[in-house]
Formats: C-alpha cells, sequence, structure tokens
C-alpha cells in the first residue's frame, strides 16, 4: 500500500504532462495566421493608363492613371478583401499586412462585349515586414 500514492502522482504528473503538451500543440497549429490584415508587410505598386484609338493602337505614351481602383484578395477568397486609389501619381499600397499570398487587380477599357477586362498580378509576401512591388499594371482608355 505504500507504493499505491506513489504511482497515483506519477500517472497524474504522466496525464497532466500529455494534456499540456497536447493544449501546446493545439495553439500552436490553431495559431496560424492566413494573408490579410494585421501584419506589417506592405505591397505597392503602380496603375498607368494607355490610351488607345478605336483600333486598339497606343496614342502617346502611358501616364499615372489617378484615381484608380485597385483590388486586393487575401489567400483563396472568392472576392475582393480591400480596395483602394490610386494617387496622382498612380501608386498604390496596402499596408499592414500579413506574410501569404495576394491577388491584387485593377480594370481596364477593352474594346470587348463587357467593355472592361480584368488586368490581375499574384504575389506572395515571405515575411511579415517583405515591401512587395507589384509589376506596373497599364489599363487602356479607348
Amino acid at each position: 500500500m505504500i507504493g499505491q500514492p506513489l504511482k497515483q502522482n506519477t500517472m497524474m504528473k504522466m496525464r497532466t504532462g500529455s494534456v499540456l503538451t497536447l493544449l501546446a500543440a493545439a495553439l500552436l497549429w490553431g495559431c496560424t495566421k492566413e494573408a490579410g490584415d494585421g501584419g506589417k508587410a506592405e505591397i505597392t505598386g503602380t496603375v498607368l493608363r494607355q490610351d488607345v484609338n478605336a483600333g486598339g493602337s497606343p496614342l502617346g505614351a502611358p501616364y499615372p492613371f489617378q484615381e484608380a481602383r485597385v483590388y486586393i484578395v487575401y489567400g483563396d477568397h472568392a472576392t475582393y478583401d480591400d480596395d483602394i486609389r490610386t494617387g496622382p501619381d498612380g501608386k498604390y499600397s496596402f499596408r499592414w499586412l500579413r506574410k501569404g499570398d495576394y491577388t491584387l487587380y485593377t480594370y481596364s477599357e477593352c474594346n470587348c462585349p463587357g467593355k472592361t477586362e480584368a488586368l490581375s498580378a499574384k504575389v506572395t509576401v515571405g515575411d511579415n515586414k517583405d515591401v512587395v512591388t507589384v509589376p506596373v499594371f497599364t489599363a487602356l482608355n479607348y
């Protein structure tokens, strides 16, 4: 009978250790964060506008597209999560993002049935403090 309390104490410690290990694993696994707000990363870019004639040939050089709306999709979401307008220089910036995959898009006029087409780019933020620059979007203006 003297060994019984010692055995129960050892069993209790083993159970407590197992429970704590499982709890810690669940917390770490549950704390994995998706792409989106809440980090220190930034995605920047520029939207230019290119005037074209009815046949689609360029007229002059591209210029900054002011007040163009740029949309961002976090990860594999079905619709956009945020949007922003470009400044006078055609530049935009989405700040305070976490690492992950993002899709950015804006619209261009086209000589097509819907009269607009999406211009998009996929980017990856690899670190919470990254600054990722998106390739320039050139939107057509018929």
